[in-house]
């Protein structure tokens, strides 16, 4: 649903700015109400991890989840059903965001927690793969569909979520720090297919690992105080500063406008489906080399993968802004996305959030994943917000080749701050930062 509600704006935008049956204002959005539909996803984004950083310790991985992430995403596309204002739209999103965000605060948090170490890196990018799918679900079934049906389907698929996530387990580690032993064992057997004394192998290893963490509970000043700790968080602030001014969250809130504006003669809704379907398989790749490969390298293959890509595709726009002809490379646009999203995809994109659920001890996650992902969320409102008046300033194509020098400079950050994590416990990690 998070990745459905990423791409939601792409499909809807076009039925927004003209009159027609299928839009539910009776005129046509102005820009800047068209900037604020798109960032105020992003705004409540940044204020949800809040929510989950308070209560993921406190009521649970599942029950933050259920709470804080179905529920709202349920009410908010439930709510754009019946939307006939704008600023009914404008609350949507935001509560929107705020059931998104809550999804990428915990979720990272729950799957390296349930997971063998062994797996552990696909395990995490799963999550990246499904909201890819996600997305690819917005590009495809979005413009074929009226708006009342499309969000009639958003309002279904987090019902669901809640339906079904009622019988998962709760994070062992999680009822561990509760002193509930016997629901850690019960959860610990459902997630591992192996002995009742290789489950009780592991769950005493866990009860250490937790029971250490919280002899040195940790609050938020120390991650300023605490070396490893400081040097974990700015890695992932470096991380997402780079991820978000990519340019990624408005490429992809804007991908049928995009395309409309390259003059390609391919339709702007199926160049999208494309560019969805190329994010699917490169999430689907990536839980196969993110251990073997590791994620110091794909986080580096993909930025240089990125500045290729998002370098040509803003001289085409630059061309084509000061009126030259590029019908001869009318393809440039989709090569070149297909390029960028891939690249995006195996890395920056899903590799920072892997390193966000890995590179914080237990006592110190869950405040430090939370003022992460606001940093992150953030940072997409303001990019989201400024892309329309970048474009007006710059053109489409000085606002790319923007993005893309920013990417020229997240290739020197990975290559001189980041460091492997793959196939190494949380307290192998720790003593790594701590050097």
């Amino acid at each position: 649903m998070a990745g459905v509600l990423l791409t939601w704006s792409s499909p809807v935008f076009p039925r927004l700015n003209t009159i027609n049956d299928d839009n539910p204002f009776g005129k046509v959005v102005t820009p800047s109400e068209q900037s604020l539909i798109s960032s105020l996803l992003p705004l409540g984004a940044s204020l949800g991890p809040i929510i989950a950083g308070l209560l993921t310790d406190r009521i649970g991985r599942k029950k933050t989840l259920l709470i804080f992430s179905g529920i709202p995403l349920a009410g908010a596309s439930i709510t754009l059903i019946f939307a006939k204002s704008i600023l009914v739209y404008y609350i949507a999103r935001f509560i929107a965001g705020v059931g998104v965000a809550n999804t990428f605060v915990v979720i990272p948090i729950y799957l390296s927690e349930i997971s063998e170490v062994s797996i552990r890196g696909m395990v995490a990018s799963s999550f990246g793969f499904f909201c890819a799918v996600g997305q690819l679900f917005s590009y495809s079934v979005g413009p074929y569909v009226s708006i009342v049906t499309f969000n009639t389907i958003c309002a279904v698929i987090p019902i669901l979520f809640v339906l079904t996530f009622l019988f998962c387990p709760e994070s062992p580690h999680y009822s561990i720090s509760k002193k509930d032993m016997n629901t850690a064992q019960v959860s610990l057997s459902k997630l591992r297919n192996m002995s009742t004394e290789d489950v009780d192998r592991e769950l005493k290893l866990i009860k250490e690992n937790v029971e250490n963490a919280l002899k040195n509970e940790g609050i938020i000043l120390d991650i300023f105080t605490n070396k490893g700790y400081r040097k974990a968080f700015l890695i992932c602030l470096g991380l997402f500063t780079f991820q978000q001014f990519s340019g990624i969250l408005a490429i992809l809130f804007n991908a049928s406008d995009i395309f409309a504006a390259s003059g390609s003669s391919l339709d702007s809704s199926i160049s999208a489906i494309v560019i969805g379907a190329v994010q699917v398989f490169a999430c689907l790749i990536t839980p196969i080399f993110v251990d073997r490969l590791g994620r110091k390298m794909l986080l580096q293959l993909s930025v240089i993968g990125m500045v290729i890509s998002e370098i040509p595709l803003g001289l085409y726009y630059f061309l084509k802004d000061h009126d030259y002809n590029v019908e001869s490379i009318s393809w440039l646009p989709v090569t070149c996305l297909i390029v960028f999203i891939l690249t995006y995809a195996w890395g920056l994109g899903s590799v920072s959030w892997i390193l966000v659920g890995e590179v914080f001890p237990t006592n110190i996650k869950a405040a430090a994943s939370t003022m992460v992902t606001s940093y992150c969320w953030f940072l997409a409102f303001v990019v989201s917000t400024l892309f329309l008046s970048l474009i007006n300033l710059m053109g489409m194509g000085g606002a790319l080749l923007f993005f893309a020098s920013c990417c020229c400079v997240a290739i020197v950050f990975t290559f001189c701050f980041v460091f492997e994590t793959a196939g190494k416990t949380i307290q192998q990690i720790q003593e790594m930062l701590n050097k």
